[in-house]
């Protein structure tokens, strides 16, 4: 089969960027079509610590997903000459429009994909790290019926994840919940949070047990490639 390959000769690292596109909605909006140069050196060094941290740094294969073609295109050529780094993956031919069957199906294909890496590198850019793909991608490594005799392939759960944002502090990568917080209700506006009894996603958000108020809540700051974890944020 077509995926006899992956991951068999040497690890895949996924790397998901959600960059700003037309007619999404306002939570969490990306700010650009594609990261910065700034943005891309934070991202390549994030990487290059996730691979010394996870993977001892062996030899790996690197796989690109992104919201825009701008972006995904810009994270490919960052990532040339990355040390350690065999092949740049990614999907050729891509249908963008998720509208359309041909569009969801090939977002769906690439979740499965980043299901199956062994380290998972995401970044939303100019924001702490909201994506709906990235709680699917990982929410699907549960899922392993549809790789039939593919034993390699099969996993348990979701492999690290690494959250690259410049909204948390002045750390810039971070090992991040797996559970990706969802869609805030919040940014509606008070006038419709706001009834008789009170706000009560305000009293949710500021008590910090639910996933509208994550945040930067839940990632642990990662300051050198060999160095140890800093405080939970």
């Amino acid at each position: 089969g077509k995926l006899d390959w992956w991951g068999n000769s040497v690890p895949v690292v996924a790397v998901h960027v959600r960059a700003r596109e037309e007619g999404e909605d306002n939570d969490d909006w990306p700010t650009a079509a594609a990261p910065d140069v700034a943005l891309l050196g934070k991202l390549r060094n994030c990487l290059e610590t996730a691979v010394t941290r996870e993977l001892g740094g062996k030899t790996f294969d690197v796989f690109v997903a992104a919201t825009t073609e701008a972006a995904r295109t810009a994270v490919v050529n960052k990532l040339q000459g990355t040390p350690g780094l065999r092949n740049v993956l990614m999907m050729k031919d891509l249908g963008r429009n998720r509208k359309e069957e041909s569009g969801a199906i090939d977002a769906m294909a690439e979740a499965l994909l980043i299901s199956r890496a062994d380290v998972f590198v995401r970044l939303v850019v100019g924001t702490s790290g909201f994506s709906t793909f990235a709680f699917l991608s990982n929410a699907l490594t549960y899922q392993n019926d549809w790789l039939q005799d593919k034993l390699s392939l099969k996993r348990k759960g979701p492999p690290p994840n690494y959250l690259v944002t410049e909204d948390c502090g002045k750390n810039d990568c971070f090992v991040a919940p797996t559970e990706v917080r969802m869609a805030n209700i919040g940014w509606h506006g008070k006038q419709f949070t706001t009834r008789s009894c009170g706000d009560p996603v305000a009293l949710i958000e500021r008590s910090g047990s639910s996933q509208l108020a994550l945040g930067c809540r839940g990632l642990r700051p990662v300051h050198t490639p060999a160095g140890p974890l800093g405080d939970e944020l």
